[in-house]
């Protein structure tokens, strides 16, 4: 187990792109931080660095205290799970599993002994004689775990490890990854571009966004109080609806005129234009007196438990989006009035996109 320090990471190519902007991050002994964002936004780039698998322009990585920037990837004690499982077509699994152990000249039985170990933690006992082409996807992710797993290494580091997957084994593997990090205690992390997978697996999360950072915390935390618009639109599946709003008479006025009440702390002069968000779950259906909004529908999603309005307001061309518990049938082009939570509502800076309310 280890603590991670990146202190103003700089990753510059050799045609002059800046892919990472003064990375600042303290993880913690023990601690699974996520990164997550876009493509492109720099999120795998920032791992590889911590692996050493691509160099550092500027800035200062440390591990447990001693700074690595100089050190090879196999210096570093850390163990590395990828996409692509990375496995060795010709060795068995348990082969695989003891590769490393192997290079570091440990004896066949202490090998084996820790191989057969970490293959009763995963449930993979029954493979170890199998070849990599015999096993599903599932299966060979466990056994790129468990070669990270068996090393016993300062720190994990997980790239995309569940893209490869059908949807009903990634819900699995999350979970399975969860409870082997918190069993084994190691600091770990994660990279991933699906926003379901990082808030579940974080203790904190890292969204990026062209290679900065936009925000760092607690996954519920920046989920109820995103500090830029762009992480409000980013977490949540589907994401926050935005919808333009002048400030008039202490409330906030939508193009079709109805207006609002002005959230909780916010506090903007006369005239100020502003973006309104709230997410789907905080629109509520309500009789036309009430509503804060009249969306004409345009597509209906069932989806069991819940269902999924799309539709346009008066004034605004963006689909906005309304999540309604239990079965609820609307044909194409119904009217539906919609009250505003009003313990959920978030303002946003027209110019700098950041969050103005607490």
């Amino acid at each position: 187990m280890a603590t991670v320090s990146l202190k103003n990471i700089r990753k510059v190519y050799g045609n002059g792109h800046t892919a990472i902007h003064g990375l600042n991050l303290d993880i913690a002994d023990g601690e699974m931080i996520v990164l997550v964002g876009p493509s492109g936004c720099g999120k795998s780039t920032s791992l590889r660095m911590v692996a050493g698998l691509e160099t550092i322009s500027e800035g200062d990585l440390s591990i447990d205290g001693v700074r690595v920037n100089d050190l090879e990837p196999a210096q570093r004690d850390i163990a590395m799970v990828f996409q692509n499982y990375a496995l060795y077509p010709h060795m068995t699994v348990a082969a695989n599993m003891g590769y490393g152990l192997k290079n570091q000249g440990l004896p066949k039985a202490e090998i084996r002994e820790k191989v057969e170990k970490t293959a009763r933690v995963l449930e993979i006992e029954s493979l170890l004689s199998r070849k990599p082409g015999q096993l599903s996807g599932g299966q060979r992710q466990r056994v790129a775990m468990g070669r990270a797993i068996v090393r016993n290494p300062k720190v994990f580091l997980f790239d995309e490890p569940l893209s490869n997957l059908d949807a009903k084994l990634r819900v699995q593997m999350r979970i399975e990854i969860k409870r082997l990090q918190r069993e084994f205690g190691t600091t770990a992390i994660y990279v991933t571009h699906d926003q379901v997978e990082a808030m579940t697996l974080a203790d904190r999360l890292v969204v990026m966004n062209a290679g900065r950072v936009e925000q760092v915390g607690p996954p519920l935390e920046l989920y109820e109080k995103p500090a830029t618009r762009f992480v409000a639109a980013f977490l949540g599946s589907p994401g926050m609806n935005f919808v333009p709003a002048v400030v008039e008479g202490g409330r906030l006025r939508f193009a079709d005129d109805r207006s609002v009440e002005m959230p909780r702390h916010g506090d903007a002069k006369e005239g100020t234009r502003l973006t309104l968000g709230f997410r789907p779950e905080h629109l509520e259906a309500c009789g036309e007196a009430e509503a804060d909004l009249v969306m004409e529908v345009e597509i209906v999603e069932p989806l069991g438990a819940d269902t999924l309005l799309y539709g346009r307001v008066p004034g605004h061309d963006e689909l906005l989006i309304a999540k309604h518990p239990g079965k609820h049938r609307h044909d194409r082009g119904a009217r539906v009035p919609l009250r505003l939570d009003r313990q959920h509502l978030h303002l946003f800076d027209v110019d700098s996109q950041r969050r103005l309310n607490d």
